[in-house]
């Protein structure tokens, strides 16, 4: 039996085992992104995905779902989101053989391809990664940094844990009316009125939007199933969390849950009702819910003082623990395109 890295094709009655590996050998941060649910969402936006097992002795090593992304002229670029999954007992030579098959492979397999995106879920790769062919661009996709708040200690113990401003907030939210429940399944007009909301956001927020389109939204919650029973963590499913304030609503915040983390996603609320606090108790109510679940992280997000000072300080004040990833990397495959992609990417950023 060869003891080569050979990627092979994930078929679709391959989903539990695909899944049970993301789980077991995923870090906290990121894991939802290479999930089967994940890439089904990703296609019905119209992105080709595709999944590979990277086998050694007819044994995963890692896994890597692909998405492609259409560029002009029936060109495209594989990206492939907080991937691949690296099994966690893989050495450094391992690691280097494993980025050395997909440099070798993927040319062949995706001759359409500008380039392929890396993103592996590490803080660091072993110098022979650095040097098989891939660059790193000097913008990041995903988050460089997150923080997740670990959910190992008892509720009072992690709530004493957070800053002080943020206890009084959650007892300030309970004083003031507010109340928060998961839903168990999703109306039109829940939806409808998260849009309302992410529009006040927007408005507060010198009309920057970090939103996604409606469609995107509709897509994604025809896809991933409302969560459900709490020993369902096998597969991706999504929260619903809404805050009321004297029943009026508030706030709506969409939790992930997959294995060990749950993932905050997206939320919204409305400006008259940000005195309540709704925000901050939408977030210790997730939290609670995860830990019920059996969950060991509250995964609040991406963080970076450069970028995002306001909120990075906000998430800051839940006290979790800081994640650093070693970001994008690039495989061209077609070297003078993928230098002209980056040219017009710079161009977008400062235009």
């Amino acid at each position: 039996m060869s003891m080569d890295i050979i990627p092979v094709s994930a078929s679709a009655d391959e989903k539990q085992m695909w899944n049970r590996f993301v789980r077991e050998h995923y870090p906290p941060v990121g894991a939802f992104m290479q999930t089967w649910e994940w890439g089904a969402f990703q296609e019905a936006l119209g992105r080709r995905t595709e999944r590979y097992f990277l086998k050694k002795g007819g044994e995963p090593r890692a896994a890597v779902a692909l998405v492609h992304h259409p560029l002009p002229l029936g060109l495209s670029y594989a990206y492939a989101p907080r991937g691949p999954v690296i099994s966690r007992d893989a050495s450094d030579a391992e690691h280097a053989e494993i980025f050395g098959a997909i440099r070798r492979w993927a040319p062949e397999r995706f001759p359409r391809s500008v380039f392929v995106r890396l993103e592996p879920p590490v803080p660091r790769l072993a110098d022979a990664v650095r040097k098989s062919g891939f660059v790193a661009p000097p913008y990041y996709v995903q988050p460089r940094f997150n923080l997740a708040v670990p959910l190992d200690l008892r509720e009072e113990e992690i709530i004493a844990g957070f800053h002080p401003s943020t206890r009084s907030n959650i007892r300030r939210a309970s004083r003031r009316g507010v109340e928060i429940e998961m839903k168990s399944a999703l109306s039109g007009s829940d939806l409808e009125q998260f849009f309302a909301m992410a529009k006040d956001t927007i408005r507060r927020n010198s009309g920057k939007n970090a939103y996604p389109t409606p469609a995107y939204f509709r897509s994604f919650f025809e896809t991933i199933p409302i969560a459900g029973s709490r020993d369902e963590a096998e597969n991706l499913s999504v929260g619903v969390f809404s805050g009321y304030r004297n029943a009026d609503p508030a706030g709506i915040h969409f939790v992930l849950f997959f294995g060990n983390t749950a993932t905050y996603l997206y939320g919204a609320s409305y400006r008259n009702h940000l005195n309540s606090k709704v925000t901050t108790s939408l977030h210790w109510a997730a939290m609670r819910e995860a830990k019920q679940r059996g969950m060991e992280y509250y995964d609040i997000g991406g963080i970076d003082e450069a970028i995002w000072p306001t909120l990075t300080d906000f998430k800051r004040q839940f006290r979790g623990k800081e994640f650093c990833y070693v970001g994008n990397m690039d495989m061209p495959v077609r070297p003078l395109l993928y230098r002209l992609y980056n040219a017009v990417h710079r161009l977008k950023k400062f235009s």
